[in-house]
């Protein structure tokens, strides 16, 4: 396929609206997935500092990962964020989150 096929492919799929729409696409699935990174890193940060409240204020392995959780929908349902994340996902972060601050005493 030579360059001038190409291009003249290129305007054809333009002019059809078939690029265009394959653009759009593109682009709303781009955003989306980059706001759900957002959004999951957003989840982690509230998820650290919920564990670090929990390992200073109670005792106990369950206890504090109960606490931890607690807290971390509280604060999700406070800041009205609570709906985008599911439950395996708030004890995924939580799970991450004692992980990080174990490796961070090493």
């Amino acid at each position: 396929m030579t360059t001038n096929n190409l291009i003249t492919l290129v305007e054809a799929l333009w002019e059809s609206g078939i690029l265009p729409a394959l653009l759009i696409l593109a682009i709303g699935w781009a955003s989306a997935r980059f706001a759900r990174n957002r959004r999951l890193v957003e989840l982690l940060k509230i998820a650290s500092r919920a564990v670090q409240y929990a390992e200073v204020t109670f005792d106990g392995g369950q206890t504090q990962k109960a606490q931890a959780i607690k807290q971390l929908n509280d604060t999700l349902l406070r800041q009205g964020i609570g709906h985008w994340f599911t439950a395996k996902q708030i004890d995924d972060a939580i799970e991450t989150a004692v992980k990080t601050m174990k490796e961070a005493e090493k």
